[in-house]
C-alpha cells in the first residue's frame, strides 16, 4: 500500500514539472514495469469490483428415506452471489472458468446415517460418510470439502450415496462454494 501511494506522489510531482502528454505516458508505463517485477498486477480502473462468486445455503426440511442417488437439495439460500447456485434443483452451475471450493456438512441423529458425494457433470468427486449409528444417542455430523477445476456452464451438486440418505436434519446441513 504504501508503494502504491509514493508511486502516485512521484507520478503527480513529475506531471506537476509541466511535462507533455508523451513524457507522462513513457514515465507510467516505466513505473508500470517496475511495480508488475515487484509483483503488483495490473487493476480495472472503471471504478467497479468484479463479482464474487459465492453461495452458501441450508437444507429448508429435514431429509429422511432419499433413494440412491438423489440431489440433495439444499433449499434455504443465505447467500448467492453470482446467482450461481439453483435452490430448486440443488446445483451450483459455473457462470465461469476457474477453480471453484466446495464444502459441504450434514447432520444426522442417533441411530441413524446419511451418506453423501459430491458431483460434477455425473463424475464422482468426493465423499462425505455421517454415521450416527455408532452407538450414541446424540447428533452426528460430518463436513467434507472439494476443489474442483470447472468450465463454464459445468454443474455440481450433492447426492445420496446407495440407500444412505437415512436422515439429514434441517438448518444445521449446509452446502457452501464458492470461485477461488
Amino acid at each position: 500500500m504504501l508503494r502504491a501511494i509514493l508511486l502516485v506522489v512521484c507520478i503527480l510531482l513529475e506531471v506537476q514539472a509541466k511535462e507533455g502528454t508523451q513524457d507522462f505516458i513513457d514515465k507510467y508505463n516505466k513505473y508500470n514495469t517496475v511495480c508488475k517485477g515487484m509483483g503488483y498486477q495490473n487493476r480495472n480502473c472503471s471504478g467497479k469490483d468484479k463479482e464474487s462468486i459465492a453461495f452458501h445455503a441450508l437444507l429448508s426440511k429435514t431429509q429422511e428415506n432419499l433413494r440412491a442417488n438423489t440431489v440433495v437439495v439444499y433449499g434455504k439460500v443465505t447467500q448467492n452471489s453470482g446467482n450461481s447456485y439453483n435452490a430448486n434443483t440443488g446445483k451450483f452451475t459455473a457462470p465461469k472458468d476457474g477453480l471453484y471450493s466446495f464444502m459441504w456438512t450434514n447432520v444426522t441423529k442417533g441411530g441413524k446415517h446419511f451418506h453423501t458425494q459430491i458431483v460434477l457433470n455425473g463424475n464422482v468427486m468426493g465423499y462425505n460418510h455421517v454415521n450416527g449409528i455408532s452407538g450414541s444417542s446424540h447428533w452426528a455430523s460430518g463436513s467434507s470439502s472439494a476443489v474442483i477445476k470447472m468450465k463454464k456452464k459445468d454443474e455440481v451438486w450433492i447426492r445420496t450415496v446407495g440407500t444412505d440418505g437415512e436422515y439429514a436434519y434441517a438448518h444445521w446441513s449446509s452446502f457452501t462454494g464458492f470461485k477461488l
